[in-house]
């Protein structure tokens, strides 16, 4: 359906010219005040499709009073078309919302969801999106006379690739009924170049069904969790006076909201860029999902290899991949890969990372046996394991495929290994509501995680898991990752990684990191990150600064944002 393309020198030169010629409009759209004028009671309830709004519509006005009724109940939906206008004919079912049931209940003034992870479509299904839903909220405005007022985040993605389509839904409810549900979507991590880049709103005809859920304790007392273990957030603002980092965030390059999430972390202080949307601010920020492609390799290839290279033993890196894989063992080509080489992209195969490669080989594949069997067909390339970079995105599949096997020698036949990682390393730093992309089985059952793309972070999951690292896998005295491999991936030992040959994407590898070095007025730095598809990036700045850019539109020279992270470091010493 959607492919992941490997982005050129050429292609990223083009598109900031053509960017230069095609300067994007600023929103201007009017912004929510009383009256309310837009998402009234009388539309909601009437059905009829609205233009596209600025986003303040859909969150809670400062004159709303709390919701005199709670909520508790199902809401759900048959396939309704979307409006979406793109630049080519429709894969299937991508302009139509699926089938589908929220479960909800409130607590105090917010709305939450019961499912906090994906709602995976199965392979039988033909509609195109998954769903994921955060948390919301509830309130009471006065002309809406017997009825009360909710909103909630809604990220729609896909079981390929793993874009995120940044969206909104409001509607009204009663004790025994709620209003029609109007979605609007107008901030995605999506394929530019597959003209996915586009504005979603529908209205979508709702049916509701009180109910009491057995575990809504448990569901608010994690909610409370995740919600109080947040890490603190400041406006970028408090540190950037000179708006220096602002401005790189705030540039507009094809959209006038070219930058879904900007945010740098210092001192434990996430200092956040106000998220925009083509139509005004996200209303729920700490909730908002990005797709962050490659960045995947290391906020999950990188964390698994680390927790178990520290559960069980650095010799996991040695171990090799033909021992647990058992379709890739007769193969002479995968003959000493190891784990290790796995992950730094040297294991002297042939890789699925064109688009028609990857599509074919585990995009189109879906479940882990398929897409195994289609990776042993690629073939061989020229030099021996650990002797040639030679970036595919297969090779992380394969990882996953072969840390789940091994996993299962010694923990015991269906153990799932990303579930270790989740209670031993998500849960601690408060994180375990991190979504991961899996591969679709049959029956439903639970898949493997594809760690080549597909991680969905919030901003506190990418901050925390960021400095993790950065911390050398160590987090309130508890050595979660292995330190001395954090350290070789952050550059902090002798060890230089794997050199790319100066590939236009970075100068060395190191255990799914990026690092190269940039001159700024007359010093030399050398910066680390992990870089995605589209321009998502986690760098890794000296002195302890951490700087997080997610966006879809290609911008790959951070040399302005280097020279801002060190004024502003600078000054607050």
């Amino acid at each position: 359906m959607h492919l992941l393309k490997t982005l050129s020198v050429l292609l990223y030169v083009a598109l900031l010219l053509n960017s230069c010629h095609k300067k994007p409009v600023e929103w201007s759209g009017p912004q929510l005040t009383p009256p309310r004028h837009q998402l009234t009671a009388e539309q909601l309830l009437a059905g009829d499709t609205l233009p596209l709004i600025d986003m303040s519509f859909f969150a809670r006005p400062a004159w709303a009073q709390p919701s005199p009724l709670r909520f508790s109940g199902a809401i759900s939906f048959d396939e309704t078309e979307i409006i979406y206008p793109i630049e080519r004919a429709y894969y299937p079912g991508e302009n139509v919302f699926p089938a589908i049931t929220f479960d909800f209940i409130s607590n105090q003034d917010e709305l939450i969801p019961i499912r906090q992870e994906i709602l995976v479509n199965s392979l039988q299904s033909k509609d195109a999106w998954n769903v994921l839903v955060g948390t919301g909220e509830i309130w009471k405005e006065a002309e809406d006379g017997e009825w009360c007022r909710a909103s909630f985040p809604l990220s729609l993605t896909d079981s390929y690739i793993g874009q995120v389509r940044n969206c909104v839904a409001t509607f009204l409810y009663k004790h025994d009924s709620v209003s029609n549900v109007y979605l609007q979507c107008s901030q995605e991590t999506a394929d530019l170049n597959d003209h996915q880049v586009g504005n979603m709103r529908v209205m979508l005809p709702a049916r509701y069904q009180p109910r009491k859920y057995t575990d809504s304790l448990l569901v608010i007392e994690k909610r409370n969790r995740i919600k109080a273990g947040r890490l603190p957030v400041s406006p970028l603002s408090a540190i950037d006076a000179n708006n220096s980092i602002a401005h790189y965030f705030e540039k507009s390059l094809y959209t006038n909201a070219s930058t879904s999430l900007g945010a740098v972390i210092m001192d434990g202080i996430i200092y956040l860029q106000p998220p925009k949307t083509r139509h005004g601010l996200y209303p729920y920020p700490n909730e908002m999902r990005h797709a962050v492609y490659s960045v995947s390799k290391s906020m999950t290839g990188a964390l698994a290899l680390f927790y178990f290279a520290e559960r069980y033993g650095t010799e996991i890196f040695t171990e090799l991949i033909s021992d647990h894989v058992p379709v890739l063992s007769g193969l002479p080509e995968w003959r000493g890969v190891t784990f290790s080489h796995t992950l730094n992209m040297v294991t002297g195969t042939e890789g699925g990372e064109d688009a028609p490669r990857l599509y074919e080989t585990i995009v189109k594949a879906r479940t882990a046996e398929e897409a195994i069997r289609n990776v042993a067909k690629l073939g061989d390339k020229p030099g021996t394991p650990g002797e040639h970079f030679n970036y595919a995105s297969t090779n992380l599949f394969v990882l996953s495929y072969a840390l789940q096997k091994y996993v299962e020698q010694k923990e015991g036949r269906g153990i799932s290994y990303w579930n270790l990682i989740s209670e031993n390393v998500l849960a601690p730093l408060g994180a375990d509501d991190f979504t991961v992309l899996r591969t679709v089985e049959a029956e439903g059952s639970q898949g493997i995680p594809l760690l080549a793309y597909g991680a969905l972070p919030t901003l506190d999951n990418a901050a925390k898991i960021a400095l993790l690292f950065a911390n050398e896998g160590n987090y309130n005295g508890q050595q979660l990752l292995n330190r001395e491999k954090c350290r070789e991936a952050m550059g902090r030992t002798k060890w230089p990684g794997y050199s790319t040959h100066n590939d236009y994407r970075g100068e060395h590898y190191r255990h799914s990191f990026w690092a190269t070095n940039l001159k700024t007025n007359e010093n030399n730095t050398e910066v680390t990150y992990m870089l995605g598809y589209g321009g998502n990036y986690v760098w890794f700045f000296p002195d302890n600064v951490i700087a997080v850019r997610f966006m879809d539109e290609y911008d790959l020279d951070f040399k302005e944002l280097v020279k801002g992270i060190g004024e502003v470091r600078g000054s607050h010493r």
